[in-house]
């Protein structure tokens, strides 16, 4: 069975997570071992049939020929940007042979924390940054990263959607009974439709922004306002709705992931601010 394709932020994210390995866990030390650990790396995440509650797993998987040259890509993109060094010591000291530099396990270490690979990683990349995040939400983005890994990408797409609405949801309501700003988000509290709600939240905020303490955690609100709506409206109206518009597919799903934690962080921070 060939796995699916996957895209280039994919290939790097399972590139990078086999690069990290601590020492003795079959760290790859040639390209083409590292092109195997990835096959594995994907076939480890790919949904299995089950006989009896018992994983199937078949022998001779392959990895998907664009992703293959994909980990090409990202090797050598990984060698300019210096996290990788050619040769493995002076016995081996050319490619095919590398490992990674000083700055790259540093650097990609770093950088770990804003990867995911199943449920629990992501439910906790998100908590990471949205301490707070309701139960509820965190039940419907396990479905969504469950259906995303499963290929159900229109239902993943409904679930991340649901997911910000019910955030979006709960942060009018507390900001209604804010003792900072009373009666300043009463109207958009009071709003039964979800659009005509982001727009009168919008416009209550404008007024008060520059009073949002810490004004640093609120640098990139625009970007993250905008992040809401084209969530809400895509993942949740177009995909959640018989519209006729087209499917989501891989790729933008999995921007709609990796958009949600800072959604979810800024959703947060609003919340203390408005508290």
């Amino acid at each position: 069975m060939r796995l699916p394709q996957h895209s280039y932020e994919e290939v790097r994210d399972a590139v990078v997570s086999v690069l990290l390995r601590p020492d003795g866990h079959d760290y790859p030390s040639q390209f083409l071992s590292l092109v195997a650990a990835v096959g594995m790396w994907f076939h480890a995440q790919a949904p299995r049939p089950q006989s009896g509650g018992i994983t199937i797993y078949t022998p001779g998987d392959d990895l998907h020929p664009a992703d293959a040259e994909s980990v090409r890509e990202v090797f050598w993109d990984l060698f300019r940007q210096g996290h990788i060094t050619l040769g493995l010591n002076n016995s081996n000291p050319a490619y095919p042979f590398f490992r990674l530099s000083r700055f790259g396990r540093e650097s990609l270490g770093t950088s770990a924390q804003n990867r995911f690979h199943d449920t629990a990683s992501y439910i906790h990349l998100v908590q990471s940054r949205a301490p707070d995040l309701s139960p509820e939400a965190a039940t419907y983005l396990e479905e969504a990263v469950a259906a995303f890994y499963a290929g159900c990408y229109l239902s993943a797409c409904v679930m991340i959607g649901v997911a910000a609405e019910s955030e979006f949801l709960r942060l009018t309501a507390e900001a209604a009974g804010s003792t900072r700003y009373p009666g300043t988000f009463a109207a958009p509290a009071k709003e039964t439709f979800l659009k005509t709600k982001i727009d009168k939240f919008q416009r209550a905020l404008e007024p008060i922004r520059s009073n949002l303490e810490p004004r640093k955690k609120f640098e990139n609100l625009d970007a993250n306002l905008a992040a809401i709506q084209a969530i809400l409206r895509v993942a949740r109206n177009d995909a959640g709705h018989p519209t006729g518009a087209a499917a989501p597919d891989r790729d933008q799903v999995y921007v709609f992931l990796h958009l949600f934690p800072a959604f979810a962080e800024q959703v947060h921070n609003l919340r203390l601010a408005l508290a």
